[in-house]
């Protein structure tokens, strides 16, 4: 799970087609630290150098790429001050690493318009060179149109809604979903169906959040790709309630799907999922029900293009004498 393996898996279907590029590519499978950072700095001998996954290059190749992936790097100090536990050590280690590489970088590529504020209130150099591209995802089959009317609500082993989120001690799950849980009840009491949101989250993660006596939560644990995707297809809705996400590949997964997705009305989240948002103003349970009510029955029609569509992403993030249009 996660948006790292997904971009990666779209990475790897694309180069897998095709000879490699002439481009210096790095960001996968080693952790930071100054010996590899150092290593990583060869002579030029490829006309663009693109690191992956936020730490940019400093003097390697002719044009220096960075793909900025990780919001927590660029948060205010307000916004860390409002983490459960602050920032982790992890990141508080390296963040000034990321910031000192990324104004080397001659372009940086952020998967949103909202995380492009973020780096340039945090960096303000950069604003420049800063390019927004949504992040690569490949077509995913759409489910049935009649989902409500074929599968009822409350179906067993049928997920009624999907909440596909990491928990991270940051992102303050247990606080998120406790409305949602009593949200989930309010719809059960209107429908007279039991009605259940599965989370894809381990029972231990659930307790640590205070989440051990949610009535309408089933925690099903971290799920491979493949079983997540049949949930996926199967669910009537995603619930997606998080707001430290970078992009939120689930909210593009849905899109591409036409599953709707129920989140807060917040920019980031109309960008990605788009016309398949379900929105709610406040994370109050009377407003997250009736968002949710409203998805149970929303259908959408597939979009013209695939606005995340991965060969023109990586054409163009691997073509080094491409524009950056």
């Amino acid at each position: 799970m996660g948006g790292a393996l997904r971009f990666l898996t779209e990475l790897d279907s694309y180069l897998n087609a095709r000879p490699a590029a002439p481009v210096h590519l790095v960001g996968r499978g080693r952790g930071m630290a100054p010996s590899w950072l150092a290593r990583r700095e060869r002579p030029a001998r490829y006309r663009r150098a693109v690191a992956l996954n936020n730490v940019g290059f400093v003097a390697s190749g002719t044009q220096r790429w960075v793909l900025l992936r990780n919001l927590l790097h660029f948060l205010p100090p307000e916004d860390i001050r409002r983490l459960p536990g602050g920032l982790p050590p992890k990141v508080l280690g390296t963040a000034h690493v990321v910031r000192a590489c990324a104004r080397r970088s001659d372009v940086v590529v952020v998967p949103t318009t909202a995380m492009a504020e973020r780096v340039s209130a945090a960096v303000p150099g950069l604003a420049s060179r800063i390019v927004v591209r949504p992040h690569p995802l490949s077509p995913i089959p759409r489910p049935r149109e009649d989902r409500g009317a074929a599968t009822p609500l409350g179906t067993p082993g049928t997920p009624d809604f999907l909440c596909p989120v990491l928990f991270a001690p940051f992102k303050a799950m247990g606080a998120l979903l406790r409305p949602v849980d009593e949200a989930a009840e309010l719809v059960s009491e209107a429908s007279g169906a039991d009605v259940r949101v599965t989370v894809t989250a381990t029972a231990s993660e659930a307790r640590a959040e205070g989440l051990a006596g949610a009535h309408r939560l089933r925690f099903v644990g971290r799920l491979s790709p493949d079983r997540l995707a049949g949930l996926q297809r199967g669910c009537r809705a995603l619930v997606y309630p998080t707001r430290i996400e970078s992009f939120g590949y689930p909210l593009a997964e849905a899109r591409l799907a036409g599953v709707p997705v129920v989140a807060p009305d917040t920019a980031q989240n109309r960008e990605v999922a788009g016309p398949v948002l379900t929105p709610y103003d406040r994370a109050d349970p009377v407003d997250i029900a009736a968002a949710m009510q409203t998805a149970m029955h929303a259908v959408f029609a597939p979009e013209a293009a695939n606005p995340f569509d991965p060969e023109r992403y990586f054409d163009w993030l691997l073509n080094p004498s491409g524009s950056l249009s």
